[in-house]
């Protein structure tokens, strides 16, 4: 599958981009190569380590010390390849009665996306109810799962397309998650150990004549996802996403830690 064949799944009335680990290209340290190229680049370094060679019947044993040094040198800027890139096609979902946009930041299928950084754990530490007005609560006694839309640390938009973001929820089991235990008198308690991230999905509000704009650009705008590759863990530690179009340069959304 090529990354122009992207798989597009309609999702609880989202389309949803996903892309294979195996076709995106992620652009680091002068390289634009597909994941497993960079897995292969850590494999080789970790084969030069535990190798030793015999020492040459010429070579001093200086010589053959710094030779043999040489294929000790570390591989952690292989492990963690910093200042990474990826960039994926964004597909539009437009509301016109709403007048808004829904957005689904990228997953890859074969690399996990971690977007933790860029949302906001703002699960109250303790609560005298749980607010299943507001959050999915999935409560076998005597602890209860909590699902509620993930807050973004730091988002902005480009005022002349998009007047306003918030964040939302696409279905009940999705969003951001924790745990509450219940304790003494019947308060809840959060367990602060546990925050877990399913999707991050926000609105973000354009009237028609701005949405008509945003949809001519559609061919055009990418979602890029910059931050450090993690090779052994096989997962992508995003630290910002940004909406834009690679044509112009023009950002409609910029999300930051």
């Amino acid at each position: 599958m090529r990354i122009a064949d992207k798989v597009v799944f309609v999702v609880f009335g989202i389309l949803a981009t996903v892309v294979s680990a195996a076709d995106v290209k992620i652009e680091a340290g002068g390289k634009s190569q597909v994941f497993q190229q960079y897995w292969e680049d850590y494999e080789r370094c970790k084969a030069r380590q535990e190798f030793t060679p015999e020492r040459g019947e010429y070579e001093t044993q200086e010589e053959y010390r710094r030779r043999v040094e040489k294929l000790r040198v570390g591989c952690d800027t292989y492990r963690r390849v910093e200042q990474a890139r990826i960039e994926v096609p964004v597909i539009l979902n437009y509301d016109a009665d709403k007048q808004r946009f829904l957005f689904e930041l990228p997953t890859t299928r074969g690399l996990r996306l971690q977007y933790d950084g860029l949302v906001r754990d703002d699960f109250p530490k303790s609560l005298n109810k749980l607010p299943r007005d507001r959050w999915h609560i999935d409560d076998p006694t005597p602890k209860a799962s909590a699902y509620k839309e993930c807050t973004l640390r730091s988002v902005s938009a480009e005022e002349k397309f998009i007047s306003k973001i918030e964040p939302c929820r696409i279905n009940s089991w999705r969003g951001c998650m924790t745990y509450y235990l219940q304790g003494e008198e019947g308060i809840w308690q959060r367990d602060t150990e546990t925050f877990s991230i399913s999707d991050v999905t926000f609105y973000a509000y354009a009237d028609i004549a701005s949405a008509r704009r945003i949809k001519d650009m559609e061919a055009n705008l990418i979602y890029r996802v910059e931050g450090a590759l993690l090779v052994p863990e096989q997962g992508f530690d995003a630290t910002s996403v940004e909406i834009l179009n690679r044509k112009t340069g023009e950002r409609l959304v910029s999300v930051k830690p």
